[in-house]
């Protein structure tokens, strides 16, 4: 019994190493492939014969791919790439070199899961292309991948700007030596000893330096020409205390906080001293030296926080606060976010983190004018944070005349999750701007089947992209009860001529069910010939063909000629 225990054990043990092998020579050879087509991407035009080749290859692989394993993932390191463990690509030149491209952007994990579509792909390389022609102070290419909201591509990110970066700290002193710009005499000769004549005319060119700095007097050695007069101790003592000493700024909103919470019962004081806050702090921004209105902003949250307080100071401190976060001042900061450096990105953030509810509406306003991709994700996370308990205030600039401010409005309202949002969406399905009705839908996923109805009605919509997409999407969330309605579409008397894509979405959609319920009309579809417009119909039975294989009731067309006339089909189409 143990033999055949031991024997199990080792036949699946060599079973996962073929299986491992099998998968990382696979994975070597799409990115292979796949960097073939980013380089082609960067040369040509989109509709270059070339580059076209090249696309066509890339889909073919990434399919071949999906036929056997679920998931493409690769982790990020500076120069390399790896799957399970294992190098799959390394390239040490920094130009050419795929993975440090990702890798300086933070992207430390990419992953392109089953289902992937093509467009998907295409888009992502577009972004690719684009994040090297965009300034890295204003967008980067994690911003610009988290804007396209990739279905079936995920990223683990090591963001510098929203989090704290990382420092070197040498751990021995060769470290230490080595990150010197300038490295001395050691170093430069190979660390050999210089020799002693060299060192006796060291000696005696730096003595003569220092006689001619010093100027010593008459028969005064150098030693005392270097001591120090009283005035010039006392002088250096000044400048050092004034260092360690804090800003005065700093100082001072201690001492007003202080004398804020010593105030007694007259309401006339706590005006005088909101008011003043209100023109410090205005002061600041207006000046651009937001780290200052943050420490007032702390200080004054601190306060509510850790002290028990009259109500009088709860109002005025909250006064205060609420001023902070209105329009005025929120225009302010975004004055001061045009142009600001990343080394200045840390007040900016923490102020925004300090906001009251009272700034969800001048930030959505602030959305319209930031250009910054990065900004504009801060705001919306910020956003999502201080809605969290009531959106209210976001659902009126749904209905905004500007599609970009909706469709920011749609990621935050998706990123909270109330339920309630989906009943404000039935105007954004039909909405004239693509952008907007492609964010409805992503909004609407995320709702599952609460949103069920407002994607049944994108099967109907303009474009066939965006059919396509919802038919998968409407399949998820409804399941059985999507069965009807796709199969009322693909029944259509038009639908037949429609593009491939859009027709293999429908057909996919309608497979992903599990409806048996649709067996007959798939096998009556895909046993049925027409010679009018054949080539469209061929594609509706292969379409056909597949989804009943996903539902497991392709028996009866299993014959070889079948599966050869499919083959033919499929070659043909492609």
């Amino acid at each position: 019994m143990e033999k055949k225990v031991s024997q199990f054990k080792e036949k699946s043990k060599n079973q996962e190493e073929i299986f491992e092998e099998k998968s990382v020579k696979a994975t070597r050879a799409l990115i292979q492939t796949f960097l073939q087509t980013l380089k082609a991407f960067r040369i040509y035009e989109a509709n270059h014969p070339i580059l076209l080749k090249f696309m066509e290859r890339l889909k073919k692989d990434f399919d071949n791919y999906f036929e056997e394993f679920d998931s493409f993932p690769l982790l990020v390191g500076e120069h390399r790439l790896f799957y399970r463990g294992k190098v799959v690509y390394e390239s040490q030149d920094v130009k050419e070199s795929l993975a440090f491209f990702f890798f300086k952007d933070g992207i430390r994990e990419i992953k392109f899961l089953k289902g992937l579509e093509f467009k998907e792909v295409v888009d992502f390389l577009h972004v690719v292309r684009r994040s090297e022609s965009v300034s890295r102070m204003e967008d980067d290419l994690v911003t610009l991948l988290w804007e396209k909201d990739f279905s079936h591509i995920t990223f683990g990110t090591v963001d510098e700007f929203l989090e704290s970066g990382s420092h070197f700290t040498p751990a021995t002193e060769e470290d230490f030596i080595g990150r010197l710009e300038f490295k001395g005499f050691r170093e430069e000769a190979g660390d050999e000893i210089a020799s002693e004549r060299e060192r006796e005319e060291a000696s005696a060119l730096g003595a003569e330096g220092l006689k001619q700095a010093l100027n010593p007097l008459p028969g005064q050695s150098l030693v005392d020409a270097c001591q120090l007069t009283p005035d010039e101790i006392e002088e250096i003592n000044r400048e050092i205390e004034q260092e360690y000493q804090p800003d005065y700024i700093y100082v001072l909103i201690d001492n007003l906080v202080e004398i804020l919470l010593h105030l007694g019962e007259d309401m006339d004081a706590y005006e005088n001293m909101i008011s003043y806050f209100e023109r410090t702090t205005g002061s600041f921004l207006e000046q651009r030296e937001v780290g200052k209105a943050v420490a007032v902003l702390k200080r004054l949250n601190d306060t509510t926080e850790s002290m028990v307080l009259k109500d009088k100071q709860i109002f005025a401190i909250r006064r205060i606060l609420d001023t902070f976060s209105g329009t005025h001042s929120i225009e302010l900061l975004g004055e001061a976010v045009k142009g600001i450096g990343e080394t200045n990105s840390e007040a900016i953030l923490q102020y925004l983190r300090l906001l009251t509810k009272k700034g969800v509406e001048p930030l959505c306003l602030l959305l319209k004018k930031v250009e910054s991709g990065k900004w504009r994700k801060a705001i919306c996370n910020i956003l999502a944070e201080l809605a969290r308990e009531d959106i209210q205030p976001l659902l009126k600039y749904l209905s905004d005349p500007d599609p970009f401010l909706v469709c920011h409005i749609l990621y935050v309202l998706g990123k909270i999750g109330d339920p309630s949002v989906v009943r404000h969406l039935d105007n954004l399905v039909v909405h004239e701007d693509q952008k907007v009705r492609e964010e409805t839908l992503q909004a609407l996923k995320k709702f599952g089947e609460r949103g069920k109805d407002q994607i049944r009605k994108f099967l109907k919509d303009p474009l066939p992209g965006m059919r396509a997409k919802a038919s998968l999407i409407f399949a998820k969330v409804a399941k059985e009860e999507a069965a009807k309605s796709l199969t009322g579409v693909i029944l259509s008397e038009e639908f037949f001529k429609r593009d491939y894509e859009e027709k293999a979405s429908f057909f996919k959609a309608l497979g992903e069910t599990g409806s048996q319920e649709a067996v007959p009309v798939l096998k009556k579809i895909a046993q049925k010939r027409r010679w009018f417009q054949k080539g469209k119909w061929d594609e509706m039975r292969l379409c056909a063909q597949n989804a009943l294989r996903m539902l497991g009731a392709d028996e009866g067309l299993d014959s070889s000629r079948a599966k050869e006339r499919m083959k033919h089909i499929a070659r043909s189409i492609h």
